[in-house]
């Protein structure tokens, strides 16, 4: 019975992490950004800073010997000749393994073509395979606490106007196309002109949750269907072939 117990508290507590969020703050403010990524109590990102080393000085001294017990220039010279002459060897080999290579390729010219063909295709059922866990994932990020309020200012009226409209065109339908993918709630969007302000005041604010379960649900999905895909080359040689080449066959 006792066993039954520790077993049902571990099932219960690794239901209760995945279902708790990981948390990305982010803001921004005139060039400045800060990011801070929690989990539960935890502060993931920024990490904290290394603390200094205490035998520093130590270390320095150590060093400074060293430098003072190098050996003579005799001896780097013949060093040095020797690995400039390795090095030459080196050069000359890879020279000929690339030359090699180049008459090969040359050589199958057909083969070239039916490989670029099989890739393509391949890659093509990799991307509609991966699509919807992606999709979905991206769907799952929810986007809280929106907040933009952009002044801008330049040296001249007619600066700021062009720049007030360039920015109102494209922060707009950014946000509109971020709602399309993720699940955003914007709290408030300002963008104003201010004619008496020579720099720009930008200030963004938001918070980016999700869920660990969410993110390894879909993490396996995706495993599961690029298998799949990849399976299907590896056991069929005939799909490994272009789609031309089969029907000839056929």
């Amino acid at each position: 019975m006792l066993g039954w117990i520790i077993f049902g508290g571990i099932v219960l507590l690794i239901v209760l992490l995945l279902w708790q969020s990981v948390k990305a703050t982010l803001c921004y403010e005139n060039g400045r950004v800060d990011l801070k990524v929690k989990f539960l109590f935890m502060t993931l990102f920024p990490l904290k800073p290394k603390k200094p080393e205490k035998n520093r000085k130590k270390k320095q001294k150590a060093e400074r010997k060293a430098r003072q017990t190098e050996p003579d220039k005799d001896t780097s010279t013949g060093s040095r000749a020797e690995e400039t002459h390795s090095v030459e060897k080196t050069a000359q080999q890879s020279e000929v393994k690339q030359n090699d290579k180049k008459e090969k390729s040359a050589s199958n010219p057909v083969k070239q073509g039916k490989s670029l063909d099989f890739d393509l295709e391949m890659i093509m059922d990799f991307v509609r395979s991966a699509s919807p866990p992606v999709k979905r994932l991206f769907k799952k990020i929810r986007v809280r606490n929106l907040y933009i309020d952009y002044v801008v200012g330049t040296d001249d009226a007619a600066k700021t106007a062009i720049k007030y409209g360039t920015i109102c065109a494209a922060l707009y339908p950014l946000i509109e196309w971020l709602t399309t993918y993720f699940s955003v709630q914007a709290q408030e969007v300002n963008i104003e002109a201010d004619f008496s302000r020579e720099k720009d005041d930008a200030f963004a604010y938001c918070e980016v949750k999700l869920r660990v379960g969410t993110a390894l649900g879909c993490a396996l999905w995706l495993g599961v269907r690029v298998l799949k895909t990849y399976m299907k080359y590896n056991k069929n040689p005939q799909s490994k072939m272009p789609a031309k080449a089969q029907k000839k066959k056929g």
